[in-house]
């Protein structure tokens, strides 16, 4: 199992790409707090905003079928607590690939540039018609190598 730890995560890495966000009032649960779970759309959304960034179109590819990167796995470890109205940056840090599988990593930042959360996807690149491993295309692979490269 792969797992980055904190110190390869927190800064003063630097960050790969950066996702800025308001903690929204339906992000939070009774105890006032970001519910743990919203951490991970966080994740997702930068992922998204990123490829968006990166002419990779997530929404097109996602559409037309033409590629898939499901989630096999994904890890969130909370340092701080987030509250409603608070300003918080989702970077993404860096990446690993290897053959099909693809790891992200992120972080979560206060406004102040504290470290909230961090963790990673664990994500397959797929044929959609047969839903079995195959290579990411061409072109996305050499968009995710210009990613810091990161070893667990």
């Amino acid at each position: 199992m792969i797992r980055f730890d904190r110190d390869q995560l927190a800064p003063p890495v630097p960050a790969a790409f950066t996702h800025a966000r308001r903690v929204r009032f339906q992000e939070v649960d009774a105890a006032g707090i970001v519910f743990y779970p919203r951490v991970l759309e966080y994740f997702h959304d930068a992922y998204v905003a990123w490829m968006d960034a990166e002419n990779l179109g997530f929404a097109e590819a996602v559409l037309s079928r033409e590629w898939g990167a499901p989630i096999k796995h994904v890890e969130a470890t909370f340092v701080r607590p987030m509250k409603f109205g608070d300003d918080v940056s989702v970077e993404l840090v860096g990446c690993r690939l290897d053959g099909s599988d693809i790891w992200l990593a992120y972080r979560i930042l206060s406004r102040g540039g504290a470290l909230v959360a961090f963790g990673h996807t664990h994500q397959v690149s797929i044929d959609l018609a047969t839903f079995k491993r195959s290579a990411l295309p061409p072109d996305k692979h050499a968009v995710f190598a210009r990613l810091p490269s990161l070893v667990p």
